[in-house]
């Protein structure tokens, strides 16, 4: 998949008309996991940012773009990209460089992919997994006010039930029962932390990725796994005062 938009040239394609009030802008979704890495290293940087709402059936609002899925990272000046660890190292390295690039540091992009290939698809696995719980985890959008009570209700019940399908095939990813497995995977984690962070004395581009994922749970089924931990939640806890959010 592309990563930044670009032309046949292979420069960057912008796309200035979907910045929003000349801000850095997300197009997400309330709960995606993936976004909340972006918002995560934003806020920590204390980068006012637009954030804009896809409706997840339709996603009429990525209609400008070639990418269905969310994140899209629309920076200030109209440079796209999609898929969020690429994201954290654009801004990383616009806001501050205080982490190191793919490929300079090993351990760091190890725990990222770790992110996106283990942990999101555990978390994903514990959600959805069962109907009430996918109900639940889809609630927040009888909050959007710009859907219409009938993309509300498509949304929470029709995609519930396609998330819970998603949460079955995650969870035969893995050899152990959903919630077990994330447990393990917490336990893995924990393993990866440099004192108090992936980064040591301050977060890296790893703490904020797999922050991210596990903030997307918080108050959803699976979160008094990760309440639990006796190592995962501090750190979380310190990413959380971090980013402040």
């Amino acid at each position: 998949m592309a990563i930044m938009a670009e032309s046949e040239d292979q420069g960057p394609v912008l796309f200035p008309e979907q910045v929003v009030n000349g801000l850095p802008t997300i197009y997400s979704f309330q709960s995606c996991p993936f976004c909340f890495k972006i918002r995560a290293l934003l806020a920590s940087r204390g980068i006012r940012y637009a954030d804009v709402e896809v409706e997840p059936m339709k996603k009429a609002e990525l209609a400008w773009s070639e990418w269905s899925a969310v994140p899209v990272f629309v920076d200030s000046d109209g440079t796209a990209m999609n898929e969020s660890n690429d994201i954290l190292h654009y801004i990383d390295s616009k806001h501050g460089n205080l982490f190191p690039r793919a490929g300079e540091d090993a351990e760091q992009d190890r725990w990222m992919e770790f992110s996106n290939q283990v942990l999101g698809k555990s978390i994903v696995a514990v959600i959805y997994r069962t109907f009430s719980s996918s109900f639940r985890a889809l609630e927040y959008v009888n909050g959007i006010e710009n859907f219409s009570r009938k993309d509300k209700l498509v949304n929470k019940y029709l995609g519930g039930f396609v998330m819970k399908m998603v949460g079955r095939s995650r969870a035969k990813m893995f050899d152990e029962p959903p919630r077990q497995n994330l447990k393990t995977q917490l336990d893995h984690l924990s393993t990866g932390l440099n004192g108090d962070f992936f980064g040591g004395e301050s977060p890296n581009g790893a703490d904020f990725a797999n922050y991210g994922i596990l903030r997307s749970m918080q108050g959803l089924e699976g979160s008094d796994i990760l309440e639990s931990h006796p190592t995962a939640f501090p750190w979380y806890n310190r990413v959380q005062m971090f980013s402040g959010i």
